[in-house]
């Protein structure tokens, strides 16, 4: 019988944790920045004329970086979310069959995903409304609250494919 290889040596897992990596950090940087522009909605002027401005939520500058910051970022939402908890599996779990098999139950998907999609729902709701009174920034310039809505859904479709794409262990070995 064959040794299960370490999740290193399998290109898939490696491109795994490196794909979630970078979504995770992007998103955690855009989640602190959506939370600066809830708290200082100017706060981003500090970024000036850099590419870091693109990076942040702030209005459209008029250009297809801003458009796409402001509006189109959202496609990834969900799949940033996703990266951040398949690195908090990656941490917990000792035991990586547990996790994949874990990992890949419909069910498990199903909540993830379905607890992102209404909890960004609620935000934009809130952005576009501020009917709960959470004090969230409102709209920007450049943003369009129902194409939000429908970024949101294509997020979690993308999400719900990305989520079945990682991989703990090699699959070779399930």
């Amino acid at each position: 019988m064959k040794r299960l290889e370490t999740p290193g040596k399998n290109l898939r897992t490696r491109l795994s944790l490196i794909s979630a990596a970078v979504l995770a950090s992007f998103g955690v940087l855009r989640f602190a920045s959506d939370m600066l522009t809830d708290g200082s909605p100017g706060w981003h002027s500090v970024l000036g004329g850099t590419i870091f401005r693109y990076l942040a939520r702030a209005p459209s500058d008029g250009t297809l970086l801003g458009d796409l910051s402001i509006q189109y970022v959202k496609l990834i939402s969900i799949p940033c979310a996703i990266a951040g908890f398949f690195i908090i599996y990656h941490l917990t779990y000792s035991d990586r069959r547990e996790a994949d098999i874990h990992w890949y139950k419909f069910s498990t998907r199903l909540i993830y995903i379905g607890m992102f999609l209404m909890a960004f729902t609620v935000m934009e709701i809130e952005k576009a409304t501020h009917v709960l009174g959470l004090r969230m920034a409102g709209l920007l310039a450049g943003e369009e609250a129902w194409l939000n809505h429908l970024l949101h859904i294509a997020s979690a479709l993308t999400g719900w494919f990305y989520m079945k794409w990682l991989a703990f262990i090699p699959r070779k070995y399930k």
